[in-house]
């Protein structure tokens, strides 16, 4: 499904933030919906928000993902893999892409985007992005900073809903 027909919404639409449990639930209808697509959690934050992972690639390398993992692993340290063997893998293994969205709460637009990113990965035909998910497994985190965005939007709803009044404080939290 599209993030609108989640959400009820087009990303990026005027006026419109979506919250970390929002953003996770329409990551999550992608995988449902598609073998491309892989969400882990990550852990929480400090508030209890779920921090998510999501992997988007052809459905034969989602199926591998765990043997990408350990090639990766293998090629991390030079020192441990001999040159043959590190050749060898380097042929087999994937490329991991990593993008990671709203490192700063106040940073509004990259998880609403990452969501439209990870659907077109998902779903788009194209010889594009076929040789991206074929060549490549995409990882995507839409929000660093779970708590700070939720708050980011809470202020930011805050602001439409009473046009001239002064916003609440924003603490430091992260």
């Amino acid at each position: 499904p599209s993030p609108d027909k989640v959400l009820g919404y087009v990303i990026g639409a005027p006026n419109k933030l979506t919250y970390t449990k929002d953003i996770n639930r329409y990551m999550r209808e992608l995988e449902k919906a598609s073998k491309r697509v892989k969400v882990f959690s990550i852990g929480r934050s400090e508030e209890g928000r779920e921090m998510i992972l999501v992997a988007v690639s052809d459905e034969a390398n989602i199926a591998k993902l765990d043997r990408y993992k350990e090639i990766t692993a293998k090629l991390a340290d030079p020192r441990k893999t001999p040159q043959p063997e590190a050749t060898q893998l380097i042929a087999e293994g994937l490329p991991f892409y990593w993008a990671s969205g709203s490192i700063h709460s106040t940073e509004t637009g990259s998880p609403e985007m990452l969501m439209e990113l990870a659907y077109r990965l998902a779903v788009e035909e194209t010889p594009f992005i076929q040789n991206i998910r074929k060549n490549s497994v995409v990882l995507i985190t839409p929000m660093v900073e779970t708590d700070g965005r939720d708050r980011e939007v809470d202020v930011y709803n805050y602001r439409k809903e009473n046009p001239g009044k002064t916003a609440p404080n924003l603490i430091y939290w992260g």
